[in-house]
């Protein structure tokens, strides 16, 4: 029994992408976070589903990335300096979403801008050194992306967050760009650990190098040397688990 706990606590859960995707197209869910590993098409679902009627703008994040790149900053001009909206205030303005993709890399300066940003729709107000005020429009609505869970963030970022999601699983829409012989195959490498899991995002740049290189070639230009001649055994012999790549 002990150990078919521990089995069922290994085994990721499937992602109901018809949930995330409800979540991403209710108004009343205007600060939405969705993480888990590399390449399962948070990004992806951030910019093409729910609430993007009035355009997406985003930003990724670093470590160094000061609060003016989110905000905005003033710019020289062949008559001095001119005022330039960062993506977050342009999204604010137009009512349309932003995507913040890598949010736990923020700075302490990002993070405090965020704050002010995601709070609730009455209370969000920023003044910007232009001098303008600026409110979110009744529509914009911020989705962030991470690979690292909740418990990354601090606390008081974490409590603007409506509605927190676990992605594990690839987009469909995003799996149906693979052909079907590297669509099945990259099935069975997103349950496998950290370690030896392979993204979309690297099964889709084999895809497209396929088209000018042969397999063994591509495999090692994305895989690397030593992990590339293991993938392209697994593929080549028709081995569909991946559990030595």
């Amino acid at each position: 029994m002990a150990k078919q706990r521990a089995q069922d606590q290994e085994t990721p859960r499937a992602v109901d992408w018809t949930f995330v995707e409800t979540c991403l197209a209710t108004a009343a869910l205007r600060m939405i976070f969705l993480w888990g590993p590399p390449g399962v098409g948070k990004t992806f679902a951030g910019y093409r589903k729910g609430r993007i009627d009035q355009g997406v703008y985003s930003i990724t994040l670093t470590d160094e990335t000061p609060a003016a790149e989110l905000r905005g900053m003033w710019m020289p001009d062949k008559d001095g300096y001119v005022w330039y909206d960062g993506p977050v205030v342009r999204a604010m303005r137009d009512g349309a979403r932003v995507v913040v993709n890598e949010i736990g890399q923020a700075s302490p300066d990002v993070l405090s801008f965020l704050l002010a940003c995601c709070e609730s729709r009455d209370s969000a107000r920023l003044t910007l050194p232009n001098g303008d005020h600026v409110a979110p429009a009744e529509s914009f609505n911020l989705v962030a992306t991470s690979n690292d869970p909740p418990s990354s963030l601090p606390a008081a970022l974490r409590d603007r967050f409506d509605c927190t999601i676990e992605i594990s699983q690839p987009h469909p829409e995003a799996l149906a760009l693979l052909s079907d012989p590297l669509r099945n195959a990259a099935l069975q490498t997103f349950d496998l650990s950290a370690e030896r899991a392979i993204s979309l995002r690297a099964w889709l740049k084999l895809e497209e190098l396929l088209k000018e290189m042969e397999i063994f070639q591509a495999c090692r230009a994305v895989f690397g040397e030593e992990r590339g001649r293991k993938v392209h055994e697994a593929l080549t012999m028709r081995q569909l688990s991946f559990g030595e790549a």
